[in-house]
């Protein structure tokens, strides 16, 4: 008998935790903020899926959300800037397990459905892109949103933003929201079902006698929808037109130079959002949206963890959480002399080339 019978249900680490039927359920339940990922709710699902992967009653996991506006609005950011505020290593260990977590999903030897419903932000959209099938609602919203706080996109977006190509580096640099829609056009979901039909879909998966991989694509087809038409597919040349330069420079220059009336107004409202963002985030985003294009999974991930490392250190992260966050003056002092750290970044860059042009040989 298992220590946690059929539809018992626990909840700890602002994780909800249940099994019905064969299906073991997780639901991030820290509803007030918007399910940002601490590290107690990381080290949390990492801990239920090792105690589930020895337990036969449980031949599929679904990772879901309580909040009715949000799967995940990425991760615990207040965390990683107290953690560092009083001169602790903690941030860099948050970094250590949330990325444990990602590899552990991804190899994990029972499918993982993850069900999608309102904000996919940051760390939330790599916790989504790391399950193996992915569900999503008209009503999610999708984004890597870093720059916007002097970070960069990780969590695997220099591997899964970097095979969209231009789209991808708009997606970087911007940290644009794009639809449901939007997101199975660039590949990056499998199914669309709708918001009010997701009990009814859980409800079809738990009562399922068999859940291996072929049978939950099987249920949930029974329940997909037509998607409505992809705004971003629509813009896909003129990202193509502006988004594929080598350098940031340049791309700030076709934006400003854009002469096309229709497009005018949207390639002044991008470059001006661009140049509100510390120079040191977008050029490093930039970066590894190249580097990645050439790199696996596995590598990627290095380069990204290697990054945030020492990312900490340069100081418009924590300005940019300050702005945000703490003080909520919005208006962020970014760095202008980062020639120290460019050094030391640029240290990192040549090790992850060096791995790409090994990846080509």
């Amino acid at each position: 008998m298992n220590a946690q019978t059929q539809h018992e249900a626990k909840s700890e680490h602002d994780l909800s935790i249940q099994i019905q039927g064969q299906l073991g359920m997780i639901a991030l339940d820290r509803v007030k903020h918007l399910n940002a990922l601490s590290l107690e709710m990381v080290q949390g699902i990492y801990q239920q899926l090792e105690t589930w992967l020895e337990q036969d009653q449980v031949q599929a996991v679904l990772i879901h959300s309580n909040s009715p506006k949000a799967f995940c609005a990425g991760g615990d950011i207040r965390y990683l800037y107290d953690s560092f505020q009083t001169d602790k290593n903690d941030y860099r260990d948050y970094f250590a397990a949330e990325y444990a977590l990602l590899e552990y999903i991804r190899q994990y030897k029972k499918p993982i459905i993850v069900m999608l419903d309102g904000f996919v932000l940051g760390g939330g959209f790599g916790l989504a892109q790391a399950c193996h099938i992915q569900v999503s609602s008209e009503k999610s919203r999708f984004a890597m949103p870093e720059t916007i706080i002097g970070f960069f996109p990780d969590v695997g977006a220099t591997h899964f933003l970097s095979r969209l190509d231009e789209v991808g580096v708009y997606m970087a640099l911007t940290g644009e929201q794009i639809s449901s829609s939007d997101a199975l056009y660039l590949d990056l979901l499998d199914y669309h079902v709708q918001s009010e039909q997701f009990t009814t879909l859980q409800t079809a998966l738990s009562s399922a006698q068999t859940l291996n991989e072929r049978r939950i694509r099987e249920i949930i087809g029974g329940f997909i929808t037509d998607p409505a038409p992809s705004q971003l597919q629509a813009m896909a040349e003129r990202l193509n037109k502006h988004f594929g330069f080598a350098t940031l420079d340049e791309i700030e220059k076709s934006l400003a130079d854009e002469k096309y009336p229709n497009d005018i107004e949207w390639a002044q409202k991008t470059l001006h959002a661009i140049q509100q963002r510390p120079k040191m985030a977008m050029q490093t985003s930039l970066k590894l949206q190249q580097i990645g294009q050439s790199l696996s999974l596995e590598k990627c991930m290095k380069l990204e963890r290697d990054v945030q490392d020492i990312w900490l250190e340069q100081g418009d992260f924590i300005e940019g959480v300050r702005a945000l966050l703490i003080d909520k003056d919005k208006n962020p002092q970014w760095k202008t002399d980062n020639t120290a750290f460019e050094k030391k970044l640029a240290t990192v860059f040549t090790a992850g080339q060096k791995q790409q042009v090994e990846h080509i040989e």
